[in-house]
């Protein structure tokens, strides 16, 4: 058990030090900022997903499914990716969608961001913007979405992306 105490203690400062942001791994050199804490050049990007954040398609509209919601509604889900900015308390997300110029979708949900190392960025997803419209009039239509967030610090930035509505029950 000697043998192990000195180990573990000198793993532990070597992670105290890359946590800190003092050296990077070799102790070299400063450690880049972490995506999932507040900085100086914080970012946001709009995506969609259900159950976990997913991309959208820069160049060429996602389909993204509109649902049938139990109250009688209908919305899709967002999402959204953010870099640098304060999750500390749950942001107000403002999300509109315009078709043809005409805002047809708005809402503003609060969103629980979780920091996902592997992507690098604090994500929250099932972030519902609710259409004033009937499915019929929706399906098969490109919507310009804009996402505003006010972070925990009251940082505000806002994203916009193109999606292609698609209601699986009118295929």
């Amino acid at each position: 058990m000697r043998i192990l105490a000195p180990i573990v203690i000198l793993l532990s400062l070597s992670g105290c030090a890359a946590e800190t942001g003092k050296t990077d791994d070799e102790g070299t050199g400063p450690v880049e900022s972490d995506p999932c804490e507040p900085g100086d050049s914080p970012t946001v990007v709009l995506g969609y997903g259900e159950l976990e954040y997913l991309d959208l398609d820069p160049d060429t509209p996602t389909l993204v499914e509109l649902i049938h919601g139990p109250q009688g509604g209908y919305h899709v889900n967002m999402a959204i990716a953010a870099t640098q900015l304060d999750a500390s308390t749950p942001w107000a997300v403002d999300l509109t969608g315009d078709i043809d110029g005409e805002q047809v979708g708005e809402t503003r949900p609060l969103a629980t961001l979780r920091c996902n190392p592997g992507a690098g960025a604090l994500q929250a997803w099932a972030l519902l913007l609710i259409w004033d419209a009937q499915p019929d009039e929706l399906h098969g239509r490109i919507a310009d979405v804009t996402g505003t967030v006010l972070d925990s610090a009251g940082t505000e930035l806002t994203a916009t992306a193109t999606i292609e509505i698609w209601d699986p029950s009118l295929e």
